[in-house]
């Protein structure tokens, strides 16, 4: 359709190969960093993709002349050597470009108080102290935890390997690097150490409305995580999200393999015990000895594998790596959901500086951010606005005169659970009637926040959890897929609810990438797809993998002007 911003291949019988090496199911950032890797180490690999683009939440879309980010709005750790920096450099070859997003990289607004996040440990520190001082020890003692919990993803991550090396690191680095208190909730640690409710909050609300959920549901390394993803600045793709899956389409081509999109996978194909392959909605059989699935584990379990065939841990498929299964006869019963939501685009008359519109975000609440979370708010979350258009230094010449922005909210499951089942463009009016009520209340956020926007809106549309769940299948329409909570993770004692969710499936052939591998968000789902391929790889295949992400991490770096 003229006018989309399209990533990918639209799929024709005559363009797929009957074999591959390995195919991946999704084409979020997870399953092209899965098959990005698998092809750098000479793998063909085929991407298949239901959108019309490839990218997943990465990938942009643009109406009426607008453009706008559907889920990128700022990306952490991409100082040079840092290691999304050596991730993203190794993946596209450098190509992939980042811009700074500035000494500011949020501002909360929690009702009427308004708070800075400074790039830096020690400036945030300061920032906080100079506003609290008589918060002072619990600052210093939060950010020493911060600083203990550096190491717990890595930890965690190398956990969910296989094999006769990595299972006993992982639980010796597990034991070095995990802190107790790593795993407690949020805000039970955030509690002890302050006592200022309002200064709690300006330390717990970006968790909650970045990771969707209560502070008292997720884990404190975390909140950890977030501090320290963010200690050197925040960055944005240059040219727009879209950008970063046009840049790892070469190195998949450069090997044989291709993106399609509009190429929905039916069914994962098994002979015997083993993924040997996938049908596509259209009857295409794709064969290939290596399946992977970045669809979600939801998807992946429940729809493209039958029921009898789909050996979760604790049905008879044999062991699988790790802790001994539950007997449950499916673990995804027993896990919770993240918190679906809806997001406002915005279309505005005017170019980001006469509008007024910040480079870094604004999250707003009304004082408390686990409220909506845990039953006590309104119909909508706190709010997240983004404004891509202030942050990607190509914009105003690809757009002059227009500005974007997307505001997002998490609403309840069960607020629209009257309408599941309905088809998209095809609603009933009182799913209209909501939108508008919901269209109001967001714009109304806008307005007041931002009082420069009033007038200027010349198009907006809502996303809701049916798009998102039509256009992802994360069910309910979730942001990240299983909520990523104290339950999932464990509490260092007893395994956690998620720990059998591995990149190495009970399936042979059969992988997971993702974000319900580990974690969720842009890191996570890349940091899953890392991992699916290390799995999916030989022994020599891993070796050249590892060694390659060392060497990206150790080359100097030419200068980047203009980003």
């Amino acid at each position: 359709m003229a006018g989309r911003v399209r990533v990918g291949r639209p799929l024709r019988a005559d363009a797929v190969a009957d074999r591959y090496d390995a195919v991946v199911v999704g084409s979020g950032a997870g399953g092209l960093t899965t098959a990005v890797c698998l092809a750098r180490q000479g793998r063909r690999v085929a991407v298949f993709e239901q959108h019309y683009t490839a990218g997943g939440y990465t990938h942009a879309y643009r109406r009426h002349g607008w453009e706008w980010d559907v889920g990128i709005h700022y990306v952490g750790q991409l100082a040079p050597r840092e290691p999304v920096r050596v991730l993203s450099d190794y993946l596209t070859g450098g190509a992939l470009r980042w811009a700074p997003v500035g000494d500011l990289c949020d501002e909360y607004r929690l009702a009427d108080e308004v708070h800075r996040g400074p790039v830096g440990f020690d400036a945030h520190r300061a920032e906080l102290t100079a506003r609290f001082p008589a918060e002072r020890a619990g600052i210093d003692a939060l950010f020493a935890l911060v600083g203990r919990c550096r190491a717990v993803l890595p930890a965690l991550a190398l956990g969910r390997l296989s094999g006769p090396v990595a299972r006993p690191l992982a639980r010796l680095l597990r034991t070095a690097a995990v802190p107790p208190v790593a795993m407690r909730p949020a805000r039970d640690v955030v509690e002890e150490l302050i006592g200022d409710e309002r200064l709690r909050q300006a330390l717990l609300t970006r968790s909650a409305l970045l990771l969707a959920d209560s502070t008292a549901h997720l884990p404190f390394f975390l909140l950890a995580v977030m501090f320290e993803h963010f200690r050197t600045g925040a960055w944005y793709p240059v040219g727009g999200s879209a950008a970063i899956a046009r840049a790892m389409l070469e190195p998949i081509r450069a090997a044989g393999g291709e993106v399609f999109v509009r190429a929905p996978v039916a069914r994962i194909e098994l002979t015997g015990a083993r993924a040997t392959g996938v049908h596509l909605a259209d009857g295409t059989r794709v064969r290939a000895p290596v399946v992977v699935s970045a669809a979600g584990a939801h998807h992946t379990y429940r729809t493209l594998l039958p029921p009898a065939a789909a050996p979760l841990p604790g049905r008879s498929s044999g062991p699988p790596p790790g802790p001994p299964p539950s007997p449950a006869p499916d673990r995804l019963d027993g896990m919770r959901r993240g918190f679906p939501f809806v997001v406002l685009f915005l279309g505005l008359d005017g170019d980001p500086a006469e509008l007024g519109l910040p480079r870094h975000n604004l999250l707003v609440t009304d004082g408390d951010c686990d409220a909506f979370f845990e039953g006590r708010g309104g119909r909508t979350s706190g709010c997240f606005l983004s404004f891509s258009c202030a942050k990607d230094p190509t914009w105003t010449a690809r757009n002059p005169g227009r500005s974007t922005g997307e505001v997002l909210a998490y609403v309840h499951p069960e607020l629209f659970a009257p309408f599941r089942g309905s088809r998209w463009h095809h609603r009933s009016p009182a799913y209209l009637e909501l939108k508008a009520e919901l269209t109001a209340h967001l714009l109304g956020q806008v307005h007041r926040h931002l009082p420069r926007t009033r007038g200027r809106v010349a198009h907006h549309e809502l996303g809701t959890p049916l798009s998102a769940e039509h256009f992802t299948a994360w069910p309910d329409g979730s942001l990240y897929g299983l909520a990523k909570d104290v339950t999932a993770f464990g509490d260092g004692r007893a395994p956690g609810r998620a720990d059998w969710l591995r990149p190495r499936t009970a399936i042979d052939g059969l992988y997971l990438s993702g974000q319900d591998c580990l974690a969720g968000g842009f890191v996570g789902a890349v940091t899953g797809g890392l991992l699916a391929a290390h799995e999916a790889l030989d022994r020599s295949g891993r070796a050249r993998l590892w060694a390659g992400l060392l060497r990206q991490g150790v080359r100097p770096r030419a200068p980047e002007g203009g980003t």
